[in-house]
């Protein structure tokens, strides 16, 4: 979307304010360019109306707008506010909100709405594993490159489920705690659902907001109910992503009640009571270094395994499974994937998304169907950088400055393998 469009929709609302859809489109647009402080100006006078007359539109909008309160610091309007709101829609799904919190290490409260003595574990999560076809079908050969990662893995995780008597022979068991990390958009899920297809193992793909919920308990009986479900279905993997949002620093949390979630959480990995042999903990996180050191002690997640961005061959694999059944003319992909270094798969498909629009632009314009071309590729390459450079810039300084345990060293040798600081654009 260009200025002039998001101006007009401005427009457009000032002079209909009263009209919903008007308005949460544009909070659509203003969200997807992260202009935080603009939504929440535009919609001062929504904030103050009674959420229980709004429509669907309305309480959509609103959850916009508790997130840009959560984006610009005003942390304690944006619970006022999640509470209103679910005085007045009580059924409004609100797992994305809960997220964003929790990355904010804030677990909100609810003062004026309760349960009921009759039903004290209402609204807790469903846990089950990922269909059984589906999880046999997906294994390495359908992640592109990390052949590094994928024999880390083998070595650390596969090996020991289809050869347990072998390991155990040296006191090695299958099951633990991995946590992968790197940049976002590189393929954490992926490569976590490509492992439990080498395992054969039941996958459970949990997010954040599964776990964490607005009533007191709740949160620690969905935690009790995840794995009991997950030992309930050996050998099995438990995939828990942002994992950072659970286990931040505690000197990183605004509010104390995560605290009781995190020990639930850390007495279910460490196996007190229950056998956790062929449970497999695995949690993806883009921040290592906001990881709380109880989280990384021996027996949890003591094992890191970095996920970093697609090298070369990976890149040029995922660029032709983006193009696969789209009308494209001959493209030169070894030479795209060598000019998309740092790229994430995320920034490939939205590369692949973009040449796409340029094309269909063209041929409203002209009437006349094309495909997609490597003008349109190279035209996208000009107006688009990719997303990993700010992450990689943040680790190289947790690398050179806080790497005494030596808990960064791939990061490391991952650095010295692409270049120096030139290279890298930072």
């Amino acid at each position: 979307m260009t200025q002039d469009d998001l101006t007009l929709i401005h427009a457009a609302y000032r002079a209909s304010p009263n009209n919903l859809d008007l308005a949460l489109l544009l909070a659509r647009k203003l969200s997807t360019l992260e202009m935080w402080p603009e939504m929440l100006d535009s919609f001062k006078p929504l904030l103050q109306q009674p959420l229980e007359t709004q429509p669907p539109q309305g309480t959509e909008l609103t959850q916009l707008l508790i997130r840009a309160m959560l984006e610009t610091g005003r942390n304690d309007e944006a619970e006022e506010i999640l509470e209103r709101l679910l005085d007045a829609a009580p059924d409004e799904n609100v797992d994305e909100l809960l997220t964003t919190f929790a990355a904010k290490g804030i677990t909100p409260r609810r003062r004026n709405r309760q349960k009921t003595v009759d039903d004290p574990q209402a609204d807790l999560s469903a846990f089950r594993p990922l269909d059984l076809k589906t999880r046999s079908e997906f294994t390495f050969a359908q992640v592109g490159g990390l052949d590094t990662l994928k024999e880390s893995a083998r070595m650390k995780i596969i090996l020991p489920f289809q050869k347990p008597e072998l390991f155990a022979k040296y006191g090695k068991k299958a099951g633990g705690g991995i946590l992968l990390y790197g940049p976002p958009g590189c393929g954490k899920t992926h490569f976590a659902k490509a492992v439990a297809g080498e395992c054969g193992a039941a996958f459970f793909n949990v997010g954040i907001h599964d776990i964490l919920n607005l009533y007191v308990g709740n949160s620690e009986r969905n935690v009790r109910k995840l794995f009991e479900t997950a030992r309930s279905n050996k050998p099995a993997i438990l995939f828990v992503d942002e994992i950072d949002a659970l286990g931040r620093k505690r000197d990183l949390m605004r509010h104390s009640g995560m605290t009781t979630t995190i020990n639930a959480f850390l007495n279910e990995l460490d196996g007190v009571g229950n056998d956790n042999a062929e449970l497999l903990v695995m949690g993806a996180t883009n921040a290592p270094w906001d990881i709380d050191s109880a989280f990384k002690r021996p027996g949890r997640f003591d094992q890191l395994l970095f996920v970093p961005p697609p090298d070369q061959s990976a890149r040029e694999a995922i660029l032709r499974i983006h193009l696969t059944d789209k009308p494209v003319s001959p493209l030169d992909l070894a030479h795209i994937a060598r000019n998309t270094e740092h790229f994430s798969g995320a920034d490939l498909a939205a590369l692949v998304s973009q040449a796409a629009d340029r094309a269909l632009t063209d041929i409203l314009k002209t009437g006349q169907e094309r495909p997609i071309d490597s003008k349109d590729i190279a035209a996208v390459l000009k107006e688009i950088k990719p997303s990993t450079l700010e992450w990689l810039a943040t680790a190289r300084n947790y690398v050179e400055y806080a790497n005494e345990e030596g808990s960064y060293d791939e990061i490391r040798e991952y650095l010295g393998r692409v270049g120096g600081k030139r290279k890298m654009g930072f």
